[in-house]
């Protein structure tokens, strides 16, 4: 029992990590989850004629989504792969916390 334990405390440092590098390699994860809403939201509404919503964590869905896609369709095992889909899904369960947050 304690050797999972330890895994998931190694597991959540190493994620914690990874989340750090990336936001100093590419900035804010928030602040790019919301520039793409409002791309997308501006994008679809002109394109239907009316205000279109779109989630806060779009972005991150997506990433998700290319990030499995290429699990899917490249038969080799590549660790940092499923890291970043372990560390976008952290990112938008974090942003939703916020979310919920402000909304009270």
């Amino acid at each position: 029992m304690s050797n999972k334990i330890t895994d998931i405390n190694k597991l959540t440092k190493e994620l914690e990590k990874l989340l750090n590098d990336k936001q100093a390699q590419y900035g804010s994860f928030d602040n790019t989850s919301f520039a793409m809403k409002g791309i997308l939201e501006g994008i679809l509404a002109a394109h239907n004629g009316y205000k279109v919503r779109v989630p806060n964590n779009i972005f991150g869905c997506f990433m998700q989504f290319v990030k499995i896609w290429r699990t899917i369709s490249n038969p080799v095992y590549k660790k940092d792969t499923y890291d970043d889909i372990n560390g976008y899904n952290e990112l938008n369960r974090r942003l939703k916390i916020k979310e919920m947050e402000n909304a009270k």
